[in-house]
């Protein structure tokens, strides 16, 4: 996408302020002996960070989850770390792998409610079918911090959110932050990054730790605001070719301070690399700078634009502008897209990025399968 339409740059303006996540190096590990500034536990019952009120449910080893891309993450191998105070991953206190449908269990060695400890759940490896075109996608690294592990707060869904607030947290952390500040700046943001107005669970007090346990498209996924963030992600991958786990890391290293960037912190160009031969190859010299130089928007801004595309086209077909106005609310200025001629605009950018599945790297060992049929659902409406 070169350019933006009026009101796509208006909500990007508004956007620009937003920030939060990262990916790379930020989080590290401590090491399994739990050195370096020492496991949190000075209080010895968990908080709400959000609250300051007493964690719900009393202690438990027991941990269920799922681990969740744009669709259930199978063979990912699991590992639970008690947080040390600088963010950083210490002491192993549990090990799984996923099943065939993302799930896993485990029981950990020591009970987090007793030191009153953050848990950083790593879940690495493993492969999906990815929502947004249908190709077999192998998972990099997902990440989820958790405040507390109790009876009744033990199950917990990791996803690409989760793994931006996992590493815009440890960011803040390695600065000096404290680690309530860091997780509830690195959950707070992530829950409106790509959906903006329509907030992943907007009216729960505590949603930085409600959705640690939510089920993307699931019933109490609201308007599929979740579900349709992780597609978003993907569509990212679609558009410029990536694969999925460079789409997760390119959004997290982006927000590491807070604000768009297309550098790290330490001034490094972010680098998204290159195919080569019809092999991807993430050490090949091409950055996000180099992307976005050609007009693509930062990468939080482009994902809200599919869900944009996605509600656009779906109610320009039917006629109906209702659903999008629920989910996007028409803001003091902007211009009604369905009365100032944007649908065709609209069908455009998505049959645009539809075609690009039968022409990217990423998808040629699906496209050229015997038996290969189209998809029907457009690439930026298949979250819902």
């Amino acid at each position: 996408m070169k350019k933006l339409t009026l009101a796509s740059l208006a909500v990007v303006a508004l956007l620009s302020a937003c920030g939060g996540g990262g990916d790379g190096s930020a989080s590290g590990n401590g090491g399994s002996d739990g050195t370096g500034t020492g496991p949190v536990g000075t209080q010895k019952t968990p908080v709400n960070p959000y609250t300051g009120q007493a964690a719900p449910g009393a202690k438990t080893t027991a941990v269920t989850g799922q681990v969740f891309n744009s669709g259930a993450t199978a063979g990912a191998t699991v590992t639970a770390y008690v947080l040390n105070a600088d963010g950083r991953n210490g002491t192993v206190i549990g090990t799984a792998t996923s099943a065939a449908d993302g799930t896993f269990s485990m029981t950990l060695s020591q009970a987090p409610y007793d030191t009153a400890s953050f848990v950083r759940f790593v879940a690495t490896g493993g492969t999906y079918t990815s929502s947004a075109d249908h190709t077999v996608q192998t998972n990099g690294t997902l990440e989820l911090v958790t405040p507390y592990i109790t009876t009744q707060f033990n199950n917990f869904v990791i996803t690409s959110l989760t793994h931006v607030a996992s590493q815009r947290m440890a960011q803040v952390a390695s600065g000096g932050g404290s680690i309530a500040t860091a997780y509830t700046t690195g959950a707070g943001m992530v829950l409106s990054l790509i959906g903006f107005t329509n907030a992943i669970l907007p009216s729960d007090q505590s949603a930085g730790v409600s959705y640690l346990a939510l089920v993307p498209g699931s019933a109490g996924d609201a308007l599929s605001a979740y579900a349709d963030a992780l597609n978003a992600v993907e569509a990212y991958g679609v558009q410029y070719d990536l694969p999925s786990s460079v789409s997760v890391q390119v959004l997290a290293q982006s927000q590491l301070t807070g604000t768009a960037s297309s550098t790290l912190p330490n001034g490094n160009a972010i680098n998204l690399g290159q195919w080569q031969g019809g092999v991807f190859n993430p050490a090949a010299p091409y950055t996000l700078g180099q992307l976005e130089a050609t007009g693509a928007p930062p990468p939080y801004a482009q994902m809200h634009q599919f869900m944009v595309w996605e509600y656009v086209n779906a109610d320009c077909n039917s006629g109906n502008s209702a659903p999008y106005y629920a989910r996007f609310p028409l803001q003091a200025g902007q211009p009604d897209l369905f009365t100032s001629g944007q649908c065709p605009t609209y069908k455009n950018y998505v049959n645009t990025i539809d075609g690009k599945v039968g022409t990217n790297n990423r998808s040629h060992v699906l496209v050229t399968s015997p038996g290969y049929v189209p998809q029907t659902v457009p690439v930026v409406g298949a979250g819902s």
